[in-house]
């Protein structure tokens, strides 16, 4: 493999490892997708993983709060409203990074490669000032783009998921359970048995005489079908 060929795949790789996202049980991603539980079998420091889908870096995700959680977040029309804008630069970034910049390091290096790097640098410290205005301006703490955007701009192809890893950063001001609330009502019942087999998990790792393991069966049995018990 050629040493262009090899830059690509490990900035490739880069990519797709900054798509993993650990979660509680019961936590959900939730997005105009629809919500997200991650695996239920595999678990990373006792936490589900979830997988961001890599061909979607500007559509926002966002982490509701834990099952049972009485930490505050912010508001979902808020959340989105501040991040919705910024779509069009992350599909941008999304092709000049993994896109462009292959292109012009195997068939036009030189030149050419260059501006399209400068374009990129140029891209992600707009995406970088834009979410800490956006952010700032619907109240939402901004601390953590200081880390995001120092990871972005040393290390480029973490800037494609600019816009999720910034949503990601903060807790939306709903739970797995009320965001079921707000999807379709022909993804509800996916979503609720999706957050049952979550829970179901959770509890299996509870003692028998552990309160929460109770409190957690009764939110399973609000969410399953009798048939299902």
């Amino acid at each position: 493999m050629s040493t262009e060929a090899t830059v690509i795949a490990v900035a490739a790789a880069i990519y797709l490892a900054d798509c993993v996202v650990l979660l509680e049980r019961g936590q959900a991603l939730w997005s105009s997708a629809g919500l997200a539980f991650g695996s239920l079998h595999y678990q990373l420091h006792g936490k589900a993983v979830a997988w961001l889908n890599p061909l979607t870096p500007f559509v926002a995700a966002f982490r509701t709060l834990p099952l049972f959680s009485t930490a505050s977040g912010a508001k979902p029309a808020d959340a989105v409203n501040a991040l919705a804008p910024l779509s069009v630069l992350c599909l941008i970034q999304l092709l000049l990074v993994l896109a462009v910049l292959p292109y012009c390091l195997l068939r036009a290096p030189g030149w050419p490669f260059f501006a399209a790097l400068a374009l990129a640098y140029a891209n992600a410290l707009a995406l970088l000032g834009l979410l800490w205005q956006r952010l700032r301006g619907a109240g939402i703490a901004t601390r953590p783009l200081a880390g995001l955007g120092f990871g972005w701009l040393v290390c480029l192809p973490l800037s494609v998921n600019a816009l999720r890893k910034a949503a990601l950063a903060f807790d939306v001001a709903i739970d797995a359970r009320e965001a079921i609330g707000l999807l379709p009502e022909r993804d509800r019942e996916r979503a609720r048995l999706a957050l049952a087999a979550q829970i179901a998990e959770a509890m299996a790792d509870l003692d028998e005489e552990d309160q929460l393991r109770d409190r957690l069966a009764a939110l399973r049995s609000e969410l399953v079908t009798p048939r299902e018990l």
